[in-house]
């Protein structure tokens, strides 16, 4: 029984001291360090989502709406409501995105753009009466 616990607990010893752990600096083991001491660059997070607002998206609800694209500035939707329009504040928490059709739908002129942290769903909150206006929640095609 007293050799089964030396051997343990020489086997435990040999894990702890061949490097294998956590050195205390967050980074696992001298594997993990580059040949030049740790010296490599990282690359800084960005909150920027994957591919922003542009691309064209497709409605998972029922929507007048068959695709929205946006590029830069500029929106065209198609399928019933097809029309140009714009988006405004891209680049803040809650850009708006105005339509600018010929035959005006009341339900779906403005609404503000509300982006998934992995860029991959958008939902746009339509301004409507007090209680709230219509909602269209769409997924990236393709």
């Amino acid at each position: 029984m007293r050799s089964t616990l030396s051997a343990t607990a020489f086997v435990l010893a040999a894990i702890l001291l061949s490097g294998c752990g956590d050195d205390g600096d967050g980074k696992a083991g001298a594997s993990a360090q580059s040949p030049a001491g740790n010296a490599q660059a990282t690359q800084p997070v960005t909150a920027e989502p994957k591919g922003g607002l542009a691309g064209t998206w497709k409605p998972i609800n029922k929507s007048p709406i068959a695709t929205l694209t946006i590029t830069g500035d500029t929106v065209r939707t198609t399928g019933q409501l097809a029309c140009p329009g714009t988006v405004t504040g891209a680049d803040t928490a809650e850009p708006v995105l105005t339509l600018k059709c010929t035959t005006e739908n009341a339900e779906r002129k403005r609404g503000t753009l509300k982006l998934k942290p992995d860029g991959s769903a958008l939902v746009i909150s339509w301004d409507g009466p007090a209680w709230g206006g219509m909602i269209d929640s769409l997924k990236r095609a393709g």
